[in-house]
């Protein structure tokens, strides 16, 4: 039977007070802090920094977030539960209710769990901070910041405000799965009920964001990406597939060859070597472990003038086999396919788009397709972008999207092209937050 207990509540009052010079007060706290604060029930302990209660602080405008206020939180269990921590708006001054009044719960290893601000919240608002997070008796902490940013404007509206802010924390000892909101449940729904921004044209009923500029913007690594879509992907080839998330980076690493030498093989290329690597190394140990492995096929085609739209796709799906080339590798960070283009483009109808895409491979500039030409699509850029498929008639020749919107071909060692990488979320990732907007992310957890 399941059990549900609340662990406990800690109460946040703090002060934004106005002097007679309408210059911020400097930061004060009381020095009666108390003892860390413990509450432990049914074997699960939380611990608060500093007591329950932080009164007779003062907040000013801060550089960094170390500069506001944080309160310490650690947890741990003598059996495995399942922890939600909330805070609750208990109320809130309208002068505060401004971008630049944040908050943000970090992991150990400084790494944002959730981040965000305070503009549309509204007395009662409810935040999720945690959810359904694993605690057993490996002691787990993370550190809560509320700052006023000061790099950012601060208005006239928030001197003298006041608010108040409630922490509560409960744990089961069973995973309440349905109200877990996985991010490829999220976006499928948005994306069924957005037809202007879906296209499901795709032969395995994969649905991807089209149009130029789709809310498809999400947090990963600390660094703006876009969502292509949802796709059924396998970890190995020819195994179980489970829904996952298809990602690219919104800016490209830069301008660099493809490979020097075989584009047959693309676990020996120069630029798998990269992203698979030196990249992979770059990106925080957190945002590593939303990776999941994939099988890549290398796509591209086996003879130039007699391909169709249904075969190209098949190659790179990994669901038509030939002997030219590998078909496929198994890794955490590819590059986009020519169909992720030609899916994602707004040129065309969504019934000729396939058609488009083949015509565009083979550069069959017929006027019937002139529509298949345009710059107006969500994976655009301002430079040449390397894919993952060679065009193996001819000879180290691999299939780039260039600045106006079609798919060229390039040799491989051209350095004048730019790798975006590309990688597939894990299904178990969640959405913690944001709008999808490039200035309010989606954020991820797991």
């Amino acid at each position: 039977m399941k059990k549900k207990v609340i662990i406990g509540s800690i109460l946040v009052l703090f002060a934004i007070i106005l002097g007679s010079t309408l210059a911020w007060w400097t930061w004060a706290s009381s020095n009666e802090q108390q003892t860390n604060v413990v509450v432990t029930v049914e074997g699960a302990t939380v611990s608060y920094e500093d007591g329950e209660d932080i009164t007779n602080n003062n907040l000013i405008p801060t550089s960094t977030k170390e500069k506001g206020i944080s309160k310490q939180i650690t947890m741990s269990s003598t059996s495995l539960v399942y922890l939600n921590l909330d805070m609750t708006i208990v109320s809130l001054d309208a002068g505060l209710k401004d971008a630049s009044f944040k908050y943000g719960l970090y992991n150990s290893e400084g790494t944002p769990v959730v981040e965000g601000n305070f503009a549309s919240s509204n007395q009662n608002d409810v935040i999720n901070l945690l959810k359904n997070v694993e605690v057993s008796s490996t002691q787990q902490t993370y550190t809560l910041y509320i700052w006023i940013d000061g790099n950012m404007p601060n208005p006239n509206t928030m001197y003298n405000q006041n608010f108040e802010f409630r922490l509560n924390a409960s744990a089961s000892d069973e995973n309440s799965g349905n109200s877990v909101e996985y991010a490829t449940e999220t976006i499928t729904s948005l994306l069924a009920n957005n037809p202007n921004t879906m296209n499901n044209d795709d032969p395995d009923g994969n649905i991807r964001y089209m149009g130029a500029d789709p809310n498809n913007y999400v947090k990963f690594n600390n660094e703006l990406w876009r969502i292509i879509g949802v796709f059924d992907v396998a970890s190995t080839y020819g195994g179980s597939t489970e829904k996952r998330l298809k990602i690219i980076r919104d800016e490209s690493l830069g301008n660099m060859a493809w490979d020097s030498g075989n584009v047959n093989d693309w676990t020996t290329a120069s630029l798998n070597t990269y992203l698979n690597e030196t990249y992979l190394n770059t990106i925080d140990p957190t945002s590593q472990s939303l990776i999941g492995d994939a099988y890549w096929n290398l796509g591209g085609s086996s003879t130039f003038n007699d391909v169709t739209a249904s075969m190209f796709y098949e190659r790179e799906r990994g669901t038509t086999v030939y002997s030219d080339h590998p078909t496929y590798w198994v890794g955490k960070i590819g590059l986009m396919y020519p169909s992720d283009y030609g899916y994602a483009t707004s040129g065309g109808t969504t019934t000729n788009r396939a058609s488009c895409l083949a015509k565009e491979m083979y550069n069959w500039n017929s006027s019937s397709y002139s529509d298949c030409y345009n710059n107006d699509y969500l994976l655009n850029s301002s430079s040449n972008q390397w894919t993952l498929s060679p065009r193996s008639g001819l000879s180290n020749v691999v299939f780039s999207v260039d600045s106006s919107g079609s798919v060229s071909s390039y040799f491989a060692y051209d350095s004048n092209n730019s790798a975006s990488p590309v990688l597939y979320l894990k299904s178990d990732v969640t959405i913690t937050g944001g709008s999808g907007t490039s200035t309010d992310p989606y954020k991820l957890g797991q």
